[in-house]
Formats: structure tokens, C-alpha cells, sequence
């Protein structure tokens, strides 16, 4: 049921009509931003550099991963992110199938899809498939940054 409610609540903000204080937002242009900035968070991932993945989560930004609680803020995604990259055999990508910006140009969503590579209990490479949602929020210098992140995996 809290699934249903995060869902509801993260859609009537992104369909609402009201502005922000951060005014009208350019589709186009901010689509390929979040792209971009989502290319940039993939690579650091993959390449495990912990510091530079943070870096696109607002600093109250929270993660929901699979079979974990909630982090929430800077320091406990940080920590979500370090544990699953000191896992053996980790190796992650992942890339957005749809962004929708909302009007308002202050909010937008990504939904994609992520390939985990981990080793199982034998030290075999397994690769496993996934899904995500992240919400995007422009920060005051125009950026954009991570606000909710949740993902988990297809099987």
C-alpha cells in the first residue's frame, strides 16, 4: 500500500500545473540534461567511484533498495552505495527507457532498466536484470539532482 501512495504522490507533483519558484522549465533541453547527467552516473558506477555516484543525489535524497530499508540523506546513500559495491564481482549499469519532465519544469521522473553483475555463493559471475525509478529535482543553479531513487531486480 506505501507503494501505491509514494507512486500517487510522486505523479501529482510531476502532472500538477503550479510553477515553482524555479519557473517554466524547457523539456527538450532538460530531458537531454538528465540524460546526460544519467550517462555520467552510469559510468561512475560501473567504475565504482563512490564519490562521483553520490554526486547525483540532492543532499536529501533518499534510496529504496531492494531487500533494505530506506537511506535516506548523502551519508546513508553513500553507504548503500559502498556496500553494494564492495560485493564480489560487482558490476552495474544501467540507462533510462523514458524521462518525462513535468511542466512545472521542476520535476521529472526516469524509469529504466539496470544489469547487476555480482558473484554467487560459488564465485561465479551472475548477471542479474532490473528496473528503477528515479525522481529528478532542479536544484537553485539549474541543475538536477536525485531526490528518490528506487530499483529492484526482475527476478
Amino acid at each position: 500500500m506505501g507503494g501505491y501512495l509514494f507512486f500517487f504522490v510522486v505523479l501529482t507533483l510531476l502532472l500538477g500545473t503550479g510553477r515553482s519558484g524555479l519557473g517554466q522549465g524547457n523539456g527538450p533541453a532538460d530531458e537531454s540534461a538528465i540524460r546526460k547527467a544519467d550517462a555520467q552516473w552510469s559510468r561512475a558506477a560501473e567504475t565504482k567511484d563512490l564519490e562521483k555516484t553520490v554526486s547525483f543525489y540532492a543532499e536529501d535524497g533518499s534510496v529504496l533498495p531492494f531487500g533494505a530499508p530506506i537511506a535516506n540523506g548523502k551519508e546513508q546513500v553513500r553507504q548503500v552505495w559502498s556496500h553494494l559495491m564492495s560485493l564480489p564481482g560487482y558490476a552495474l549499469t544501467f540507462a533510462p527507457t523514458k524521462v518525462q519532465i513535468a511542466k512545472s519544469g521542476d520535476m521529472a521522473y526516469e524509469v529504466g532498466t539496470f544489469a547487476l553483475k555480482l558473484n554467487d555463493a560459488q564465485g561465479n559471475a551472475t548477471t542479474t536484470p532490473g528496473k528503477y525509478v528515479v525522481v529528478w529535482k532542479k536544484q537553485a543553479d539549474r541543475g538536477w539532482k536525485a531526490v528518490a531513487d528506487i530499483f529492484n531486480t526482475d527476478k
